[in-house]
């Protein structure tokens, strides 16, 4: 399975359809990386049905979203990927009073996820801009004013 990397909101609803499409994707993440269980240290585990790892010595069992964004969400890990999903993707800047109302979670878990993600965000080292970045829209700080910029461009004769 790829990471999904695209934009469009059709291909990513389609990618995840079910709170266990997005545990089955968040379980095939982890399991590129090396396994160690939080209890004894073993490195040796069994993957289960529901997409957690078990540990063939102690058989403490860790969930798919065990040590990610996602874990212990009340809300639904669907919604969840869907708020990052559009956090991600977005231009604007999104409030969680608005991300509250369309994902149908109160304003202060919203806050507090919103606020997980950006953390998350700006802590990770693995993906760091480099080069020339293009920026689109930012405002600063202050009342807004608009600009119009108009040129007009003389042919030579």
């Amino acid at each position: 399975m790829e990471i999904f990397t695209g934009q469009n909101l059709l291909e990513f609803t389609e990618r995840f359809k079910t709170n266990e499409d997005c545990k089955e994707y968040l379980a095939i993440l982890k399991a590129e990386s090396d396994y160690k269980c939080l209890k004894c240290a073993h490195s040796s585990c069994q993957n289960r049905k529901d997409f957690a790892r078990q540990c063939n010595i102690c058989g403490h069992i860790e969930s798919a979203t065990a040590n990610t964004l996602f874990h212990k969400v009340k809300f639904g890990v669907r919604k969840a990927f869907f708020i990052c999903f559009e956090m991600s993707t977005s231009t604007k800047s999104l409030s969680a009073s608005y991300m509250g109302v369309r994902y149908g979670i109160t304003e202060k878990t919203a806050r507090y996820f919103m606020l997980k993600v950006r953390e998350a965000m700006s802590s990770s080292g693995n993906f760091p801009m480099d080069g020339n970045v293009h920026v689109d829209e930012f405002v600063l700080g202050g009342k807004e004013k608009l600009v119009e910029v108009m040129m007009e461009r003389k042919r030579k004769q």
